[in-house]
């Protein structure tokens, strides 16, 4: 979701520039520089012992298309990850790693999302990306999921017979998705393709509010809807989840932010027990925290992933085209 300026009261860190190598020779290949970034101001002990940081990057690039990025997914092997920006582009890439931690991107590609007719959609209404997810367990190797906020809906594309030029195909999904305030609907998305709630697509509202101010979100399947309910922590709202490896859990991502106070980041993790409640209960706190304390930015995508040591969460930020007081950032977590 956009939001108006605001002023970020800290110097973000720049470490050493990580060359990219640029993808073939295509119309899609761009320049991405990147620099690491730490995740605690002071330190990067001010973590709770559920999580250990994996590393940080800023990503810039001289394209103007490049930013608002507010959906994202990660491949299987942790390798390569997709994402959504609001503005309708996909961006595409691999990740470099160093002794296990993330220290670059690599082979970065930005094209327009394309409509059913295979053609771009310049209204911003239309191209209004908040949430991209797997459809099956193939991962980034299958069709992929985007959600949409202001004109409200999903669409699949086969992104692995087609590439960043597949076609976007209809998938039907609850009308209850349109009820809340303007550019606040459609925010988080997922789809299980393993687990107990195996087929099912998962989708979280950012300000479809129930009476109690929780938020609404909706879990659905050939033609059955289930509501639940997620009740919210302090003044955040959800921007994006992560179906955890197993299908029997997701973690949320959620975006605080109220002036004078600066941007905020929580993630939450809740069963999928939880979520077939009408009122999900609070889930489990496994991170809360703002700047300056953290060097965070507008956070709204999150994807996870498996290596062999357990489960890695990937986040990064929406810069809204804002460029002179936000970033578009990726931060790293290994999730115990």
């Amino acid at each position: 979701m956009k939001h108006s300026r605001w002023v970020i009261g800290c110097c973000l860190s720049v470490a050493m520039l990580v060359p990219v190598p640029h993808a073939s020779a295509d119309n899609t290949a761009i320049s991405v520089s990147t620099n690491l970034r730490s995740f605690a101001r002071f330190g990067n002990g001010n973590l709770p012992s559920g999580l250990t940081f994996l590393g940080g990057l800023t990503l810039t690039s001289d394209n103007k298309d490049f930013g608002g990025f507010s959906g994202l997914e990660v491949s299987r092997d942790g390798k390569r990850f997709i994402s959504v920006s609001d503005r309708g582009h996909w961006l595409t890439g691999g990740f470099v790693y160093e002794d296990g931690r993330l220290k670059g991107i690599s082979h970065p590609r930005l094209a327009p999302i394309l409509n059913r007719k295979g053609r771009i959609d310049g209204r911003d209404s239309h191209s209004d990306a908040e949430a991209v997810a797997a459809w099956s367990s193939k991962g980034l190797e299958g069709k992929m999921i985007v959600g949409f906020e202001r004109r409200e809906r999903v669409e699949r594309f086969n992104i692995a017979k087609h590439g960043l030029k597949a076609k976007a195909k209809h998938v039907k999904s609850p009308k209850a998705l349109s009820q809340g305030q303007r550019n606040g609907e459609l925010e988080a998305l997922g789809r299980f393709t393993e687990g107990p709630l195996k087929g099912w697509l998962i989708a979280i509202s950012e300000r479809n509010h129930a009476k109690d101010d929780s938020l609404r979100g909706w879990l659905w399947r050939k033609g059955k809807t289930r509501e639940f309910h997620i009740p919210r922590h302090e003044d955040y709202l959800v921007t994006g989840l992560a179906i955890l490896p197993g299908g029997k859990e997701i973690i949320t991502v959620e975006r605080s932010f109220q002036r004078p106070v600066l941007v905020g980041m929580a993630l939450r993790r809740f069963s999928v027990e939880d979520l077939q409640k009408r009122n999900t209960g609070p889930g489990k706190l496994l991170f809360s925290g703002k700047l300056t304390s953290y060097q965070i930015d507008n956070m709204e995508g999150i994807a996870a992933h498996e290596d062999e040591r357990g489960t890695i969460i990937t986040v990064i930020s929406d810069d809204n085209f804002n460029k002179s007081v936000q970033s578009t950032v990726m931060f790293q977590f290994r999730l115990h």
